[in-house]
């Protein structure tokens, strides 16, 4: 039987104390002298941890979905000695979060380490899972010299793995000494075990052929706008092992060092942060230990930009994925390259253009925003609209789109996805172009309490263009009703749930239902943008509903599904819908609760399985309230855009 030893972290104001305390010895972010010399320590753990912090595992923000309490070590498992390091990796729907990562540090100021070429450790799973993220040089201040392997696929045996250091002469003072970070996308969400041993910095000599690049090698050449500033991104190292293999590390750009060849157009400095400065062209190289880096960055500045407009949607009504108007989500990435297939590049860190964050997709034929790997998907049920601005930098032809997809479980046995596209008629080159779309307009997207991928998809009609402001939002009406001249309550429609798909009347009945009221234009909406209220019964009558006789027999061959927005003055009501033939036969009845009391709500009635292909439905009727014995108090309901969907 295992006997793990939990270790405890300190309070975070402790925490802070040391990394304050580590800063004011860190070296700055300069080419400055270091007169102090530190140790050389080579090993980082060795069946316990060796010159690190008291924390020993400093977690990541479980604010981000990092799990703090995976991590101990095992007396049971060791590749040499008695102890290893036991990650307990976490499944999604931990409530102590759903990943686990973090960072071990030197105790001290730091460590002298220019004398090693590699950091090597023994690791080993309870399953052939792929971890995330290894590596060092992350501290939490400056992660100046961070260094990581991506994707190490671990084996139910010991295997060592070894990440070579890129340039060992910039390591005189450093603090971070091991990087982890597991989630479970390559187990399909199922937890699973870590076992880590033997953490040292050694000196190798086998590394060899170190081969540097940027922008992953190729030569990019890009438009953007004076004002702006770009991270050069595609940084790696890739050696070739005593083993024969190749071995890629993402190194830190304090590795490198980047020149530009017109300075008077764009400056880069020791972060790889391009600034544009004037309209012109310049092109961004970079060196790694006096060795040419693969692959430039080419900036052909366009002269002054127009930014996207400013949002005014209440912060608390806002999910917001990308936008300086509002607090983002956690986001994995903003372009998940799906190798072979896509061709997409940037978005990957955003752009700044005069202090606001701008996402540049070029080469577009797919691109996906994630937000399922290391974070919680985003449950977006109570959202009603998604908001996104879009700039097409080019000539836009006939058939061009965009499409919006939604994905919900990803990943899991649940996916489901919807999409909605936008014509190239509604598109604009070279300007802003903002799109409130209603998520019942996602065809397909029966739930959203798991969205994890925001797809742009333009199968590469388009291939350039500029993202703004992508946010879900719930729409939010003032709901109380006004009465029009004629003692008619109305009350505002939920803005862009005008439904287009169906076409109907209004009739009120008399007798069974004495307080419907019809609508005055038999359309379905008022001339003032208001629909009218639909008042349940009072007394003996339990229930009320709306007639709606359609123009034509509804087309239900490929979706028996109708959607309804419906506003209740009350929570964990029934509404009941029926659909019938024209002049009431052959009735078919679904029902559906609302959840939420004085707000527009968005319900999904399924008649799959219960109605007669064979039959012409042309009537539909909504009921309220309807529960069998329920007294009737006079409450007053509205509902609007009932859709049948295109599936």
């Amino acid at each position: 039987m295992k006997n793990m030893r939990r270790l405890n972290l300190n309070k975070i104001a402790a925490l802070g104390l040391l990394l304050i305390t580590a800063a004011s010895c860190e070296r700055d972010f300069t080419n400055e002298v270091v007169d102090a010399t530190f140790p050389n320590i080579a090993e980082v753990y060795t069946d316990n941890p060796v010159n690190l912090t008291d924390q020993f595992f400093i977690s990541f923000s479980p604010t981000e979905g990092a799990n703090p309490n995976a991590f101990g070590t095992d007396d049971n498992e060791a590749y040499e000695g008695q102890s290893s390091i036991r990650i307990d990796v976490p499944a999604p729907n931990d409530p102590d979060g759903g990943f686990v990562g973090g960072i071990f540090l030197d105790r001290g100021a730091g460590r002298d380490l220019t004398g090693f070429d590699a950091l090597t450790f023994w690791v080993k799973g309870s399953t052939t899972a792929v971890v995330d993220v290894f590596g060092f040089g992350t501290d939490f201040v400056q992660d100046r010299y961070a260094a990581d392997i991506n994707g190490v696929t671990l084996s139910t045996d010991w295997k060592q793995v070894i990440i070579p250091i890129p340039d060992p002469s910039k390591l005189v003072q450093e603090r971070g000494m091991f990087k982890f970070a597991a989630g479970t996308a390559s187990t399909g969400g199922l937890g699973y075990t870590i076992w880590i041993d033997e953490i040292r910095f050694e000196n190798l000599g086998t590394v060899a052929q170190p081969r540097p690049a940027i922008v992953g090698g190729q030569d990019i050449v890009e438009q953007t706008f004076n004002g702006s500033s770009r991270t050069v991104n595609g940084l790696q190292q890739t050696w070739n092992l005593a083993n024969g293999q190749d071995v890629t590390v993402l190194p830190a750009p304090g590795y490198f060092d980047f020149s530009s060849s017109n300075v008077l157009s764009a400056e880069v400095d020791e972060a790889g942060v391009v600034s544009i400065l004037t309209s012109g062209t310049a092109t961004i190289t970079a060196e790694l230990a006096g060795l040419e880096a693969e692959g430039s960055l080419t900036l052909e500045s366009l002269g002054d930009f127009t930014q996207a407009p400013t949002p005014d949607e209440d912060p608390a009504n806002v999910i917001s994925i990308f936008s300086d108007a509002y607090q983002n989500v956690p986001v994995d990435y903003y372009n998940g390259f799906f190798a072979p297939f896509q061709t997409t590049l940037g978005g990957a860190p955003p752009i700044d253009i005069s202090g606001n964050q701008v996402i540049n997709y070029t080469e577009l034929n797919f691109v996906g925003i994630g937000t399922f790997l290391n974070v919680n998907p985003i449950d977006i049920t109570q959202m009603t609209h998604l908001h996104v601005d879009i700039n097409v930098q080019e000539a836009i032809d006939a058939g061009d789109f965009i499409r919006l997809e939604i994905l919900n479980g990803v990943q899991t046995s649940n996916e489901i996805s919807g999409s909605r596209t936008i014509s190239g008629n509604d598109l604009t080159n070279n300007a802003w172009e903002s799109f409130d779309i209603p998520l019942g307009e996602f065809a397909g997207l029966s739930a959203r309490d798991q969205v994890g991928l925001l797809f742009f998809i333009s199968d590469a009609t388009i291939s350039n263009i500029y993202v703004d402001n992508i946010y879900y939002y719930k729409e939010v009406l003032d709901p109380t009703p006004n009465v029009d001249d004629s003692g008619a309550t109305e009350v505002a429609l939920p803005v862009g749930f005008e439904s287009t798909t169906l076409t109907y009347n209004f009739f009120g009945f008399e007798g069974a239902f004495p307080s419907i009221i019809p609508n005055p234009d038999a359309t379905g909406i008022n001339p003032t943008g208001t629909v009218m209220a639909t008042e349940k019964s009072v007394g003996a009558q339990f229930f009320a509903g709306n007639v709606l006789d359609l123009d034509a027999p509804m087309d239900l061959s490929t979706t028996q599904k109708l959607r309804i927005k419906v506003w209740s003055p009350k929570a964990n009501i029934p509404i009941r819908v029926a659909l019938e033939t024209a002049g009431g036969g052959n009735q078919i009845f679904i029902d559906a609760n609302v959840t939420t009391a004085n707000t527009w709500e968005e319900l999904e009635f399924d008649f799959a399985g219960n109605y007669n292909p064979a039959l012409d439905y042309q009537r539909v009727i909504v009921f309220f309230e309807f529960i069998d014995g329920l007294a009737g108090d006079g409450s007053t309901y509205y509902f609007d855009d009932i859709q049948l969907l295109n599936e």
